[in-house]
């Protein structure tokens, strides 16, 4: 019997304080990306029966001691300290792409091929588990392990009675907001439990860095069912996925997106309003989008590379302040991060404030990346250089470079996505393999053939996308397709993957999405002017009837 993995990441989190929000801005360096938000991010690895789970920690409140993550989980995890670049890198490897090339026909004034465009962003089956009463009897002890790892304190309860598991939070000053009770009543079972975690006193919440659970399983899954408490509509749901083959959604179904609806001249600027529109075409609103499954080799040398992070020994030789931060910054200690580039990650800076304070008109980041300047503002520096390497190792550098490792473990790496509201999260889910099912790339290419109908330069144009569906501008590619792409599903297909064979389709729109995008009639361009012209018009005169009878069957 398989087991499942319980897992949840910023929202389920956000119970830490009712005015909390999950916040999952991805500034990319790149202009033409949209940005998308995940309120959840998460790393599965699975490897003879062992998950390894990477979640990203959010919290967006001030007060430290409201912060408070409850984690209902199948068995008792070992924990470990994650990093936060691991979900940047992934997050800018895997980002689906939506590229336009754009050819002209020899009647154009421009007769030389030219390319445009950007890219853009883009557990068993069945659901929770039953609840259970209260036992009310005397049992085992309520606490199984209670420790401290980084910046946290934490402890694992048993989730037998939620009686007593919320009076030992309690009385231990762990935060429990109201509206948790209700939303625990799924995971309460014997078996089960919870894991709890705080900041450690002295610590606040630019201390927040990712956490590594590590236990026997064979699948992982989201408890999404606690996560409504805190979320917000269309919540984005970000999961990655290693093993030996192509990951799966088990009890949810899949979407493969209809790309006539993309905006291709934008980059894809509106693929996430797709993908809730896709979404909620699916049975419950409950789908999920692969969005890349291939070879992890794409994560080679993302965060450990050549020469990075030096030594430790050499850190802690550092004679002076000033050469200790020029250490760090010579050997790429700073990192990607969602929000500010290139910079210092948030551990690394709350590390170096304990025993660099700063002036207090001075931020962090502009602190350390001009120290000279600024140190003799700042209070008197407690330079403690091995201590200070030595927890820099623990907290910065082993995370980086064990999360690095996971990719030389596993083969297969998949990214799935969702949006979901609170309203629709009544069942989790759950994700397992496939290794039959083929590849899928995060870079989609559309093609635009323009053609000039005269000596004025009036044009027309084809956007044919990757799907084969035909799209034509009348009034030339700068100006509204003929199609309405709004009139059309946001799903080319809906399936139900399974652990071995082919998808099985549950809903295919292609019959409706071809003729209506024009995929059966298109015109062969470049001809004659009047040629081109004839055939336009009564393409378009076609579309506008099928346009009526979609509509009015719908």
């Amino acid at each position: 019997m398989k087991t499942c993995l319980w897992l949840i990441s910023c929202l389920a989190v956000l119970l830490a304080a009712p005015d909390a929000e999950a916040c999952g801005c991805f500034a990319p360096p790149d202009p033409t990306v949209p940005v998308v938000q995940a309120g959840e991010r998460i790393l599965f690895a699975v490897k003879n029966g062992q998950v390894t789970a990477h979640v990203q920690v959010v919290y967006d409140g001030a007060n430290a001691s409201e912060f408070g993550w409850l984690l209902p989980m199948p068995a008792v995890p070992t924990l470990e300290l994650g990093t936060d670049e691991l979900f940047v890198r992934l997050t800018q490897t895997t980002q689906p792409r939506y590229r336009l090339d754009t050819t002209f026909d020899s009647n154009c004034f421009a007769s030389s091929a030219g390319t445009g465009g950007g890219s853009a962003f883009g557990h068993a089956a069945g659901g929770s588990a039953s609840s259970f009463q209260d036992a009310g009897s005397a049992g085992p002890p309520v606490l199984v392990v209670q420790d401290s790892v980084g910046p946290y304190d934490y402890a694992v309860l048993r989730a037998d009675s939620k009686t007593e598991m919320l009076d030992w939070l309690r009385t231990n000053r762990f935060f429990v907001p109201a509206g948790t009770e209700g939303a625990v009543d799924p995971y309460i079972r014997p078996g089960a439990y919870f894991l709890a975690l705080k900041l450690r006193a002295g610590n606040t919440t630019g201390d927040l860095q990712p956490v590594v659970l590590r236990y026997q399983s064979d699948v992982g899954s989201i408890p999404i069912t606690l996560t409504g408490v805190g979320a917000n509509p269309n919540m984005g749901v970000q999961v990655w996925m290693l093993g030996n083959g192509r990951a799966i959604p088990r009890n949810y179904h899949h979407t493969v997106l209809n790309d006539a609806r993309i905006d291709w001249q934008s980059s894809g600027s509106n693929y996430n309003d797709v993908v809730i529109a896709a979404v909620s075409e699916a049975p419950e609103r409950h789908s999920f989008v692969t969005e890349y499954a291939g070879p992890s080799s794409v994560m080679r040398a993302a965060l450990v590379f050549p020469l990075r992070f030096g030594s430790k020994e050499a850190l802690a030789a550092s004679p002076t302040p000033e050469a200790f931060v020029d250490y760090l910054f010579a050997n790429r200690y700073s990192a990607s991060t969602f929000t500010q580039g290139l910079a210092l990650p948030g551990p690394l800076k709350a590390i170096l404030l304990k025993y660099l304070p700063k002036p207090a008109n001075v931020t962090a980041d502009t602190f350390f990346q001009s120290y000279r300047f600024f140190k003799a503002q700042a209070p008197a520096p407690n330079f403690q250089p091995q201590a200070m390497a030595d927890e820099i190792w623990e907290r910065v550098v082993k995370p980086v470079q064990d999360a690095q490792a996971l990719f030389d473990e596993s083969p297969v790496l998949t990214r799935l996505y969702t949006t979901i509201s609170p309203r629709d999260m009544n069942k989790d889910p759950a994700f397992s393999f496939n290794a039959s099912l083929p590849v899928v790339s995060n870079v989609h290419r559309a093609t635009m053939r323009v053609s000039c109908k005269n000596s004025g330069g009036e044009t027309s144009a084809l956007l044919t996308t990757e799907q084969g569906f035909v799209i034509p501008f009348s009034r030339g590619r700068f100006n509204p397709p003929d199609v309405d792409a709004r009139s059309l599903p946001s799903s080319l297909r809906i399936e139900v993957l399974r652990e071995e064979g082919s998808p099985e389709v549950f809903l295919d729109n292609a019959s409706i999405i071809k003729p209506v995008s024009g995929i059966a009639t298109e015109p062969q361009l470049g001809s004659t002017a009047r040629g081109c012209e004839s055939v336009s018009g009564a393409l378009g005169l076609g579309l506008v009837a099928l346009v009526r009878l979609l509509r009015r069957r719908q």
